[in-house]
C-alpha cells in the first residue's frame, strides 16, 4: 500500500512520514534521494512478524516428534517370552507397549484368549499374565513354596536399553515368587 507524507527521519533503508491525518508511517526507500521536510511518496514496510516464524517453528517441530513417536511406537524393538507353566511370546516396541502376543504352550494360548494384552505396558501385561495364570491355576501356593521362578527371556533388544521390570518383580513378590530375567543372554541380577 502506497503513502504519502512530510519526511521527519531517515534511516539506512526506511523513510518515517507523517501523513495528512496525523498518521506516523514507515516507507520503504526508493531511488528518489529522501530530503527531511519535503513530501515523499513510497510503499509501506511491513513490520517484522517474528511470531510467525516462532510458531512456524515450533509446529514443525511438533510435527516432526508426533511423527517420530509414531514411527517408534509402530516399530517392533523386541520380543519378551515370559514362563508362568504358560508360555507367551510377546513383541514390544520403543515405549515398552505391547505389539503382539502369541501363545507358545497351550496354557500361554488359553491366556492370550482370555486377555487382551496389546497396547498395554509389559510390566502391566505381565502383571495381568501372573494373576489368570494363578486364577488358572498355573501357578499355585504349592508353585510358590517349591521355589518356582518366573522366567522372563528378553530377545532381540538391538539398542541394548535396560528393561526396567522391577515394579513386576515386586508384584511377583507379594505372591512369593522370584523372577529371573534374561536380556539377550545376559542375566539381570536386581
Amino acid at each position: 500500500m502506497r503513502k504519502s507524507g512530510k519526511i521527519i527521519n531517515i534511516e539506512k533503508n526506511k523513510v518515517y512520514v507523517v501523513t495528512k491525518n496525523n498518521e506516523f508511517v514507515t516507507l520503504k526507500k526508493n531511488v528518489i534521494e529522501p530530503v527531511l521536510g519535503e513530501i515523499y511518496v513510497g510503499e509501506i514496510v511491513k513490520p517484522f512478524a517474528l511470531w510467525k516464524y516462532i510458531l512456524s517453528l515450533i509446529c514443525s517441530l511438533l510435527i516432526v516428534f508426533v511423527i517420530r513417536q509414531l514411527y517408534m511406537n509402530s516399530r517392533y524393538n523386541y520380543s519378551v517370552i515370559v514362563n508362568m507353566n504358560c508360555s507367551l511370546k510377546m513383541d514390544v516396541n520403543a515405549s515398552n507397549d505391547v505389539t503382539n502376543v502369541e501363545g507358545i504352550s497351550s496354557g500361554g494360548y488359553k491366556i492370550k484368549q482370555l486377555l487382551n494384552l496389546k497396547d498395554t505396558s509389559l510390566n502391566q501385561s505381565l502383571h495381568l499374565i501372573l494373576d489368570e495364570s494363578i486364577k488358572q491355576k498355573y501357578l499355585t501356593k504349592a508353585h510358590a513354596d517349591d521355589g518356582f521362578k518366573i522366567t522372563i527371556f528378553i530377545t532381540g533388544n538391538p539398542n541394548k536399553a535396560p528393561i526396567n521390570l522391577t515394579e513386576f518383580e515386586k508384584y511377583a513378590e507379594t505372591h512369593n515368587f522370584k523372577v529371573l530375567i534374561n536380556d539377550n543372554g545376559q542375566p539381570i541380577i536386581n
